[in-house]
């Protein structure tokens, strides 16, 4: 049986967690992390998140 969907609720915070299938590694390089971080900072960014 499918999950039931996410709640969303307009401004309100959201806690994300980032991890890999059956919570295997994400990221096996340094490198892929900090890729990652700037990513992510680049989207809070353009999308005006305050945390």
């Amino acid at each position: 049986m499918p999950r039931r969907p996410r709640l969303h609720i307009a401004d309100y915070p959201h806690h994300i967690i980032q991890r890999g299938h059956n919570r295997a590694a994400c990221f096996f390089a340094e490198e892929d992390y900090q890729a990652y971080l700037h990513w992510l900072g680049d989207g809070v960014q353009k999308t005006g998140i305050k945390n």
